[in-house]
């Protein structure tokens, strides 16, 4: 398995690698208070080492613009978090303040196998997949994990191959030639182990997936996905730019590039949000 870069700071690990681990920036009381209410959501409230998939099942559940959760959506008042997920975007343009966020659960499988071919994948599939796209995710950890409890797994580097091969060819998509060969030559993966509050930043390019449930201790996942999504999508970068934030220098590690494709207009094809964003920006333009 891959071992975090110690030497390197959390940002620069992100820009690197594609992902990065930062500990503690969400309190335990809050990751206490999110499991009591997962319990409620999924009607379960038996201690977690009693969840299965059998019951309460695996669940994932999307919170965004017309739906939220009172316990839930307070994962944007950790304040550690938020100077984190601003100093990745780092500029005036930097995360619009929407809340879009998910929770997983992942119960333990009783007839989970170890195995090492996870379902692989970028979050396109079948679609326009965007080089620059509007910002990135974190993963934050609600309880303390250990491996094979259902973990996110993700592929360092693969963020820059891809993004290579989009620039080469922006409508490569998934499945293709390009991924089933990548995935025949993937890196040595790194499983997101750690404790309750520890958070995961990942770019939108980075190949990942979720394990099954089968821990030592029938741990089950309990995590808080969210995006960090921009207004404005980036069009070019040049990696010459003075200042670049983490997250855009995460974006030009192939070198200078102009987007040849209207990223937003072709994500509007597949994404009722930001289809919605465009139709409202062009009736504000028309009264």
């Amino acid at each position: 398995m891959f071992q975090i870069d110690e030497s390197l700071h959390w940002t620069d690990h992100f820009v690197e690698h594609g992902f990065a681990v930062a500990r503690g920036l969400v309190d335990p009381t809050f990751c206490a208070e999110a499991v009591e209410r997962i319990k409620v959501l999924v009607d379960d409230p038996r201690p977690l080492d009693q969840w299965t998939v059998e019951k309460p099942g695996v669940f994932y559940e999307k919170f965004s613009l017309d739906k939220s959760d009172p316990v839930l959506r307070k994962i944007y008042n950790q304040r550690p978090l938020m100077d984190a997920v601003h100093a990745m975007h780092g500029d005036a343009d930097g995360w619009n303040g929407k809340e879009r966020f998910y929770f997983f659960v992942k119960p333990y499988d009783p007839a989970a196998e170890a195995k090492t071919d996870y379902k692989w994948h970028i979050d396109f599939d079948k679609q326009f997949i965007p080089i620059f796209f509007r910002g990135f995710s974190f993963f934050a950890l609600l309880t303390d994990n250990e491996p094979n409890c259902g973990n996110t797994i993700v592929w360092p580097g693969t963020h820059r191959t891809i993004q290579k091969q989009l620039m080469n060819d922006p409508t490569t998509e998934q499945p293709s030639e390009f991924f089933e060969a990548l995935q025949r030559n993937l890196p040595e993966p790194y499983e997101f182990i750690g404790k309750a509050g520890d958070v995961m930043f990942v770019h939108h390019l980075l190949y990942h997936a979720g394990s099954d449930s089968r821990s030592v201790n029938r741990i089950p996942r309990l995590a808080l996905v969210a995006t960090t999504w921009r207004d404005k999508w980036v069009t070019e970068i040049d990696p010459a730019t003075p200042n670049l934030s983490p997250w855009l220098r995460s974006l030009a590690l192939n070198g200078a590039y102009k987007a040849t494709y209207d990223e937003r207009a072709e994500r509007a094809k597949s994404d009722d949000e930001v289809r919605d964003e465009i139709a409202a920006e062009t009736r504000q333009a028309n009264p």
